[in-house]
């Protein structure tokens, strides 16, 4: 950590980027390391690949979008919960027009990138990596920046119940917790908040679950007409692999999503599996219990196939 905290002191003008569809982590990663930045009196900015999911509102919209934001070259790119370069997408040009790069990580797949990087597999939520690197540094931890760090470790976790949880996890959030956060606050917005029209495609997602390999496997898909049916977005689907997973006997849950551009491939493990493995087959990555993958020039049924026959044959060895 010792080459990022010099490259973050000697910068003024710094660019913070995570991967595209950004998440909690990423967003909370990315709010909080933008209000440490400018508590030092540097000039900061997140750019985010789109909009973020709505029930992500509540942590704020401290950021611009890359149609809005002047390409230059900045002191600094800090990259954030990003497994892969590619994972920047159009952004790109924001990274590689910096005079230095960083990449801060959780993800098993993420071999480093930029001029220094830091990766650490262990860890459950960049967010977690962020404390202990702003503990590091001297930072004081606000309210405002334990909210952003939180959101983000409580997310990647599934709310503390995913197997990626650790000791140090539960040492950090209570520190978290005594910087005064409303984390029964936080958890209502991020688990317990939809819009309607999302609750009423949830239920459908129930009712069309799609079985293999005796149950072991668990599919849902969502078409760009089932999305206009319901009135939402793509971005507000995101978890409907955890519908999927949460059936009993499951060992490997798979989302497919339609999206314009492109379709969205989720995995969750229950365990037994790797499926950063099966995301990689598909060009993406992740972690062993969660990982994801995108695919373009194909039909939903077509990439849905293609994932079904993979992981197939994972389960059945």
């Amino acid at each position: 950590m010792n080459e990022i905290i010099e490259l973050i002191n000697s910068a003024e003008d710094i660019i913070i980027l995570a991967h595209d569809s950004e998440d909690a982590d990423a967003v909370g990663s990315s709010y909080a390391m933008k209000s440490v930045l400018l508590g030092m009196g540097k000039k900061a900015e997140c750019i985010f690949s789109d909009i973020p999911e709505r029930h992500l509102d509540f942590m704020g919209k401290s950021y611009i979008l890359p149609d809005e934001a002047s390409l230059h070259q900045a002191d600094l790119c800090i990259c954030l919960d990003c497994g892969d370069l590619s994972r920047i997408g159009k952004r790109k040009p924001f990274f590689e027009s910096a005079r230095h790069t960083v990449c801060i990580d959780h993800h098993e797949t993420n071999v480093g990138f930029g001029d220094a990087w830091y990766v650490d597999a262990q860890s459950p939520a960049t967010g977690e990596i962020l404390y202990e690197l702003f503990i590091k540094m001297g930072v004081e931890i606000t309210k405002e920046i334990a909210e952003n760090l939180y959101a983000a470790i409580s997310s990647d976790t599934g709310s503390f119940k995913y197997s990626n949880v650790r000791p140090r996890t539960m040492l950090i959030t209570a520190e978290l917790l005594k910087c005064g956060i409303d984390h029964a606050r936080i958890a209502r917005f991020l688990y317990d908040s939809e819009p309607i029209g999302v609750m009423k495609f949830k239920g459908y997602i129930m009712n069309t679950i799609e079985q293999y390999c005796g149950g072991k496997l668990n599919v849902v898909c969502a078409s760009q007409d089932i999305l206009d049916k319901y009135g939402i977005e793509e971005k507000d689907t995101g978890d409907i692999v955890n519908i999927a997973r949460a059936v009993t006997g499951c060992e490997i849950a798979v989302s497919v999503r339609e999206t314009p551009e492109k379709i969205k491939i989720s995995l969750r493990s229950n365990g037994k599996h790797s499926v950063s493995d099966i995301a990689a087959k598909f060009g993406g990555g992740g972690h062993a219990m969660a990982a994801g993958a995108a695919q373009k020039g194909k039909t939903l049924k077509e990439v849905k196939d293609e994932v079904i026959r993979v992981c197939e044959e994972i389960i059945n060895g």
